[in-house]
């Protein structure tokens, strides 16, 4: 899992972990914590929808297994975190399967697959 702070749409343009692979966008949702419950819930239904499958076969590997969804919340959406004075969105990547996964401080949650199958 890997934290940036980045500082607009600009750097939002190229989701690689690395810079040897290309990732296309294949799923989109939003997380309001004040609304939506958990985190982890969120992240399911968007890896589904990218997966084009129901949230209840996402389950290898089990989400837990990969991120540490708590302090991804924490980190992100923490009130204490979001009275500090911060420049930018931040963002926290990391890999679901043969997905990368974005999860930003504004609330979007990005799914995306490479566009280079053999490379993953």
């Amino acid at each position: 899992m890997t934290r940036n702070d980045d500082g607009g749409t600009g750097s939002e343009d190229d989701p690689t972990l690395d810079h040897d692979t290309h990732w296309r966008q294949v799923a989109q949702r939003h997380y309001d914590p004040d609304e939506d419950g958990e985190l982890t819930t969120v992240l399911v239904f968007a890896i589904a929808e990218a997966r084009d499958v129901s949230p209840d076969e996402v389950k290898s590997p089990p989400l837990y297994a990969v991120a540490d969804v708590p302090a991804i919340e924490a980190a992100l959406f923490n009130s204490e975190t979001e009275t500090e004075s911060r420049q930018g969105t931040v963002t926290i990547k990391f890999r679901y399967a043969d997905y990368l996964v974005k999860t930003r401080s504004d609330g979007w949650i990005q799914v995306y697959e490479t566009t280079e199958p053999d490379r993953v």
